[in-house]
């Protein structure tokens, strides 16, 4: 046979593929709706922080998916009322911490991973008249934080370098807006918690002894998931979700655009004040898309954590759960490449 006819062939069938391929995602119909969860803050508001409520203020899934209808739910018990909206097909995507997410894989819950959520800064916090200074000073007193979240893994890798473990402690399970409830009325000693604590210091009810600000931890890692079945469904669809999350990440980090986000997150219920403090560092950093080994080393990490405290009955592979190929396309597509540089887990991470 003719070489160059070969190849000609060949050539006119990859050609006819391509097209076949673009024209089926031109064609692929958006979703009725596409349906997004996030962390509520406490304070019963419909809005969230981080790159996901840039992207809902901003209108940026809406002009990326033109024509698109898109839903924010925000949920203040977290991480586990974010599994189960996931679990009842009630949300498509959701950005929340990656403990909850491990645990909910582990159970069944067909998601993937498609890129990273941000970092929170976790603190522990004492009820002022509470004689306590350091982790270890937490042995005996009454501990309140929502299980399953990250605060929790955060929590119990603190004990343990003190010394310490759950047993130590009188430990009560409350989601957010009930432990600022329980420290304010003297009903608890302590708190793990995000910057909704900072508000209590602020009004002079607890000190803030330990938080995680500055420091290389496994401790406030989220991530930004999708169903499977979205997934698989709508492919364009989810691509456009991503670039969506990647453009709010791309807004946030620059520092002309900080007090506009600073207003944004506001929305949430928490005090502009105490996220001027959280958020004291580069946004840019704190808001970083990529899945780079400390990301994925913070999700190993988790997994173990979750074995041996028994909230999950089996391992699982976490490089199958994380899907790269939308963040990678997104950061092709923006340029961006080389934007956000990735991080590297120190040594005690790496080893995960």
């Amino acid at each position: 046979m003719n070489p160059q006819f070969t190849r000609r062939a060949s050539l006119a069938a990859m050609g006819a593929l391509l097209t076949t391929g673009a024209r089926a995602l031109a064609a692929e119909p958006l979703p009725p709706v596409i349906r997004i969860g996030g962390v509520g803050y406490g304070y019963g508001k419909q809005f969230g922080q981080n790159a996901i409520a840039v992207a809902q203020a901003n209108r940026l899934i809406e002009n990326e998916l033109k024509g698109a209808q898109v839903e924010f739910h925000y949920y203040d018990h977290t991480g586990p009322a974010i599994n189960e909206a996931l679990a009842a097909g009630q949300l498509d995507f959701a950005a929340y911490g990656e403990l909850p997410q491990i645990i909910g894989k582990a159970n069944g819950l067909a998601t993937r991973v498609i890129a990273n959520g941000g970092v929170s800064t976790v603190y522990v916090a004492v009820r002022q008249g509470v004689k306590a200074n350091s982790i270890a000073d937490l042995k005996g007193l009454r501990v309140t934080l929502q299980r399953g979240t990250i605060l929790h893994q955060a929590l119990d890798r603190l004990l343990e370098e003190a010394g310490l473990s759950e047993k130590d402690i009188q430990l009560y399970d409350l989601p957010t807006a009930d432990q600022l409830a329980a420290l304010s009325n003297g009903e608890a000693d302590a708190s793990v918690g995000v910057a909704s604590i900072l508000t209590l210091r602020d009004q002079g009810i607890v000190r803030v002894i330990y938080s995680t600000a500055g420091k290389t931890t496994p401790d406030g890692i989220n991530a930004f998931s999708v169903t499977s079945d979205f997934a698989s469904k709508y492919p364009t669809a989810t691509a456009g979700v991503v670039r969506a999350f990647v453009k709010a990440a791309y807004w946030t980090s620059f520092p002309r655009n900080r007090e506009a986000a600073l207003d944004i997150w506001a929305r949430s219920g928490t005090p502009r004040k105490v996220l001027a403090e959280d958020f004291a560092g580069p946004l840019k950093t704190a808001q970083i898309p990529l899945i780079d080994d400390l990301f994925v080393a913070g999700l190993k990490v988790g997994v173990d954590f979750s074995l041996r405290n028994k909230l999950i009955r089996q391992p699982f592979d976490v490089d199958a759960w994380i899907d790269r190929r939308y963040l990678d396309a997104a950061l092709r597509d923006l340029n961006l490449v080389s934007y956000w540089q990735p991080r590297h887990a120190p040594p005690t991470l790496a080893k995960q």
